[in-house]
């Protein structure tokens, strides 16, 4: 009987210790629209702002992976996350050709450079590289 009670003990303090570092509820995850985002084609970190009638939508899932729907391709991986640190891994995206892409190749420019995250109002995911240049700026 005490090896059963034993085992119950450690698999219910296991439990309560593993649920402390979570985040399964943390802000980031989600869906996010691109509004602002580093262009390529600037030598400037200014950012340049998303047309209305486009839809970039960012999705973070709570297992570590990200998919980001552009007009015309996809680009998905990894990603880790711990406090404000953010790193995007093993990104793959779909290749077809389209009209204009300037907006999707900025993105996958930006993704590995992305080191470094803020929510701002729980409504704002602002994007920085490692000198806390922003590039890329999304809302929920």
């Amino acid at each position: 009987m005490k090896p059963y009670i034993i085992t119950i003990l450690t698999l219910v303090i296991t439990v309560l210790f593993g649920s402390c570092n979570d985040q399964s509820d943390s802000p980031i995850y989600g869906k996010w629209r691109l509004q602002k985002y580093n262009c390529i084609a600037t030598s400037s970190y200014g950012l340049t702002e998303v047309e209305k009638d486009e839809n970039y939508i960012l999705q973070l899932d709570n297992t570590g992976v990200f998919s980001f729907a552009t007009d015309c391709n996809t680009i998905s991986g990894n990603f880790s996350t711990d406090k404000t640190a953010l790193y995007f891994s093993n990104i793959s995206f779909t290749e077809k050709a389209c009209d204009y892409m300037l907006v999707e190749e900025s993105i996958k420019s930006n993704l590995p450079c992305i080191n470094l995250y803020e929510i701002k109002d729980d409504s704002s995911l602002i994007l920085k590289d490692a000198d806390g240049h922003i590039l890329m700026e999304l809302i929920k």
